[in-house]
Formats: structure tokens, sequence, C-alpha cells
């Protein structure tokens, strides 16, 4: 059974060697983004809340949630109040396709739910471009509940 714990310094690099991996950096872009976020996670990115995964007491993923708006750049971004972003990652290519991403996001949408009153939808994204999707994921999501939405080209689950 896969369990969510909070993120800690001496995770970060464990984060950071997952995410330099090419199966991973391809959809989440450039590690140094990331380990600044990671580190500013109590003051510039509280907003996010970080989690490793972990099965049988070893670190096998990472995912995170944050509120949608606080990270979007434009007005055609916004989403309605409450709505939540999520993340997520498996960290070792051998566990890949054994069920764990599936698992690992049904932990995080249920960790939003608790946690945030006032959710009332979650987004992801799993398109780098329109000739880059990440088709596991979508998979991943697909089975959680979410939904294509084509004018945002994201995928959505309302709750």
């Amino acid at each position: 059974m896969v369990c969510l714990r909070k993120l800690t310094d001496e995770d970060i690099s464990t984060v950071k060697n997952w995410i330099m991996q090419d199966y991973i950096s391809q959809w989440f872009g450039d590690v140094s983004d990331w380990e600044e976020e990671l580190k500013g996670r109590n003051d510039k990115y509280s907003y996010i809340k970080h989690f490793i995964a972990e099965k049988d007491g070893e670190p096998i993923g990472f995912c995170q949630y944050y509120n949608w708006n606080n990270t979007v750049e434009n007005e055609e971004e916004y989403e309605l109040a409450g709505t939540y972003g999520i993340d997520y990652l498996i960290g070792s290519k051998e566990l890949l396709g054994k069920g764990i991403g599936k698992e690992i996001v049904k932990i995080i949408c249920d960790k939003v739910v608790e946690s945030e009153v006032n959710v009332t939808q979650l987004v992801a994204d799993p398109t780098i471009e329109v000739e880059r999707r990440n088709i596991a994921s979508i998979k991943i999501l697909e089975a959680n509940g979410f939904l294509y939405d084509e004018k945002t080209e994201t995928y959505k689950k309302q709750l």
C-alpha cells in the first residue's frame, strides 16, 4: 500500500534525481526550477503542498497539490474558486506499469478533498505540447475519474 508523507529537506536530492531521469524530465522540465520550488516550499511556494509517496517505508514517488489560480499567468487560465492542481511522478522506472501511479493519484486527490474545505474540482495537465501527450499519465487520470476538457486542454475531476 502506498502512503504519503510531507516532503522534508532530506528528500530534495531524491526528488531532483528522479526528475533528472529521461522518462520524467521530458514531462517535468528543468530540474533547477523544481529544486527552487522545493527549497522555497515554506515561503515563496508555501501554497503548494509537497509529498513523498512511500511503499513499505521506501520513497517511490513525489506528488503535490496547489490552488490552481495561484499558478496561472493570464486571465484565460483562471478556473472557478476551489480548483486545485495536482502533479505526480513515480521515481523508479521499474515501478512503472504496476498500478502505483493510479494509487498515488487517488491518494493525492483524497488528500486535497480532506485538507481543503473549498475544493470543487481537480485539474492535471499531462500535455507539454499538442504533439507531446503523456499517454500513461492520461490513462491514470482517466482511471481516477478525470475527463479531458477541450476548452482548457487539461484533465478535470469535478467533486
